[in-house]
């Protein structure tokens, strides 16, 4: 078995998780051009404007890093490791490289399922960050997970009144 050796520092953790951010408000500004739906419409542009405040969370988090405050206190290289591999193994390493998911074209099924999985895997990094937070910043980073879990939950409800429709 052949071991990888990933690195990130807190600094390049974070700017990941604000890419993640920014191109979830990228993906679900392209779902709602794609659909007719009002109804998805409405809900694609609620889960961009949540993508925001993470985007937002993240930002600061950043910042306080910088500015030297102690938001992080754990980065083992297991830790680091795990979300290098995470990023690095499925569809978030698609996102941070700016492949395009939402091709011309593409079937809101498809799409749907695009945004589920990206959000799955964005759950697990979320996750794996928590070691790595501060008690204070925690709560924060908690609440964050779980809104990422009601939009898979929400993407997945739409995907199931989708082929309902069809079928």
């Amino acid at each position: 078995m052949i071991e990888v050796a990933l690195r990130f520092s807190p600094s390049e953790i974070l700017e990941m998780a604000k890419e993640l951010e920014r191109r979830g408000i990228d993906f679900y500004n392209r779902l709602a051009q794609l659909t007719s739906s009002s109804s998805a419409r409405e809900v694609f542009s609620f889960l961009k404007e949540e993508e925001k405040k993470h985007l937002e969370f993240f930002t600061n988090l950043q910042k306080e890093l910088n500015e030297g405050q102690e938001i992080l206190f754990s980065t083992t290289d297991e830790s680091v490791n795990y979300l290098g591999a995470i990023v690095e193994s499925g569809i978030l390493d698609k996102v941070l490289k700016g492949v395009n998911l939402t091709p011309a074209g593409i079937k809101m099924e498809d799409a749907l399922e695009v945004g589920i999985e990206i959000e799955k895997e964005s759950i697990l990094f979320y996750q794996g960050l928590i070691p790595m937070v501060s008690p204070e910043k925690r709560e924060w980073l908690d609440k964050v997970i779980e809104e990422e879990k009601k939009h898979f939950l929400r993407l997945q409800s739409m995907k199931r009144e989708l082929k309902e429709k069809e079928g």
